[in-house]
């Protein structure tokens, strides 16, 4: 290797180096000549999305399905503050991105032009810099040469260990600069290391004793765990220990649905039947990875007390009412699990199975008549196969899947916790090009309301350009469907329009004879046709891309979404002055 390389070569190898294989963005002409070196990287491909927007939340996705940071570039103002949405979605889902911005050349920003995409005279050309403050972990601004390098190799490591966004501002006149090569053959150290000693030591004996002492233990998988690469090791811990293991809305699918261990999905009084009352009388419940949000918790239902508790997290840790700053799970994770294996018998590993089994209850039995919320969820669990890939949108599909077993091995993409309507539609895109690099042997389906679907329809047509068959089931319910339950149920506020034709989406979007390009679409009004289709053969292969139009009532809701609002309304109601 030559002893010095370009500052964008240097760049796009540290990204390629972290297993990257594809970078999402939106040329613009303060991202070009980057974007140039760029296409000189043999083990890196572009892919352009029709808008940021879209571009942030396919780098969301692809960060989801492959366990590596998602890389985004956009353009200086326009296009980064486009992507500002769906950045904010990975940093609050802790779905990892490096989210590069081509800016003007030093000489323009010192001089304060007043050149397009800024907003006034005299403008500062960093205003947009510190706009992007709250949902980033770290960031630099390559100025100065002798830093450059470091500086990379700083944030990117930051954006790697934190699984949350950071961004990297390229003037557009350093792309060239040469940078020290031998750098290069250094690895970056990714490693998740914890720098206080005693008390990731403290956590780990205590939660060892609490492990043995507890006659009724249990374990509770949250999506934190799957985000910072900690889901081998829960099943490693469930293995050992023959302990029940539960999921939670974001974290459905961390652990085989179909193993005698699993023991539902627990949302606190927003569960099946059953569920709460069996984890919530566990002496014992190690929760890890967890994300306490409203639609996480049941609406904060969850009836867990400190005693019964270990709470492992990203940042911190508690121990019944013991708690440690600074201290991320997955170093304790692993100390325990290797404690376990080697002293099994000390713990009195594997445990007797205790605790009830919680059957999966069948919602909706119809054979004939409309489609409905109760029937439709867990059918589509019936449809999916093992290594699937099910991308579910904010709305009635994120609160229906719940209801869904699912076979081995489904990665599970939603965004309970942010909820941005449109967002699965650009996840998918990202989720297809993961899956392509991994060679996943599933498919990905994609269950998106048609007012969701008008936020961000445009990027099927990136799926159709660039080859990928996702099954794409559009529930067509007449409007927001979500937004009726909570408020409005008949306002007008809650339409979006009705003229689109469905059936017509692929061709436009270019499925058609004159591209070469096949795409079939089908439309479902009753039990009967959906389950036909569900079966038929040639639907099921996925080897084109196809389209499910089904329809469902506008009025009618999952139960998980009624019971929560139900339960929500008479929270607040409590909370209210007197």
């Amino acid at each position: 290797m030559a002893s010095t390389i370009s500052m964008g070569q240097y760049l796009f190898r540290r990204i390629a180096s972290l297993g990257v294989e594809h970078i999402f963005g939106v040329p613009g002409d303060f991202n070009l000549t980057l974007l140039d070196e760029l296409f000189k990287m043999p083990n890196l491909k572009w892919l352009g999305a029709c808008n940021e927007l879209n571009a942030a939340y396919a780098t969301d996705g692809y960060a989801r399905v492959k366990g590596v940071p998602g890389v985004l570039v956009t353009t200086y103002a326009v296009g980064e503050l486009s992507a500002m949405n769906g950045v904010a979605g990975a940093y609050a889902e802790h779905a990892g991105m490096i989210h590069i911005v081509g800016m003007p050349m030093r000489i323009l920003q010192k001089a304060r032009v007043m050149l397009h995409h800024t907003m006034e005279p005299n403008m500062d050309h960093e205003i947009y810099v510190g706009m992007a403050e709250p949902i980033r972990k770290a960031h630099t601004i390559l100025k100065n040469e002798s830093t450059m390098a470091e500086e990379i190799d700083r944030v990117i490591t930051e954006g790697v260990k934190s699984r949350l966004p950071v961004y990297i501002y390229i003037p557009m006149d350093i792309v060239g600069t040469p940078l020290d090569a031998t750098r290069l053959d250094t690895p970056l150290n990714t490693k998740i290391e914890n720098s206080d000693s005693k008390s990731e030591d403290e956590v780990v004996r205590l939660t060892l004793d609490l492990i043995k002492k507890s006659s009724k233990p249990a374990i509770l998988a949250d999506v934190l765990t799957i985000r910072h690469g900690g889901k081998e090791l829960v099943k490693k811990l469930a293995t050992l220990t023959n302990f029940p293991v539960y999921s939670t809305p974001l974290s459905k699918g961390v652990v085989d649905e179909t193993s005698s261990q699993f023991n539902g999905l627990y949302n606190g009084s927003v569960s099946f039947e059953g569920v709460a009352a069996e984890l919530e009388s566990s002496d014992l419940i190690l929760n890890i990875g967890y994300l306490l949000s409203d639609s996480n918790t049941g609406g904060f239902t969850r009836n867990i007390s400190e005693k019964q508790l270990v709470l492992l997290g990203h940042d911190s840790c508690q121990i019944q009412d013991k708690k440690f700053s600074n201290i991320h799970f997955l170093p304790v994770l692993e100390r325990i699990v290797a404690e376990l294996e080697k002293k099994s018998s000390e713990y009195h590993l594997p445990r007797e199975q205790l605790w009830n089994k919680v059957e999966v209850p069948v919602l909706n039995s119809s054979t004939s008549g409309p489609i409905t919320q109760s029937y439709m969820w867990q059918r589509i669990g019936g449809f999916l196969k093992p290594n699937d890939i099910i991308l579910a949108e904010s709305g009635t599909a994120q609160f229906g899947m719940p209801d869904a077993s699912f076979p081995a091995n489904i990665t599970y993409i939603t965004q309970t916790f942010w909820s941005s309507i449109g967002y699965t539609v650009g996840a998918c895109l990202g989720a297809c090009v993961a899956a392509k690099e991994l060679k996943s042997p599933g498919r990905v389906v994609l269950l998106v309301g048609e007012g969701s679907l008008q936020m961000t329809v445009q990027e099927i047509g990136s799926y159709i350009r660039f080859g990928f068959t996702p099954v794409i089931f559009v529930i067509n319910n007449n409007g927001y469907s979500i937004e009726r339950a909570i408020n409005g149920e008949k306002q007008t506020y809650n339409d979006v329009s009705m003229l689109w034709d469905h059936q017509q989406m692929l061709s436009f979007l270019g499925a058609r004879k004159e591209t070469g390009i096949e795409g079939k679409s089908f439309s479902c009004k009753t039990v009967e046709e959906l389950d036909g289709l569900l079966k038929d053969e040639e639907f099921n292969k996925a080897e084109k891309i196809q389209v499910c139009e089904v329809f469902m009532d506008q009025f009618d809701y999952p139960w998980r979404l009624s019971t929560q609002i139900a339960t929500t309304r008479e929270r607040m109601k409590k909370m209210q002055p007197a």
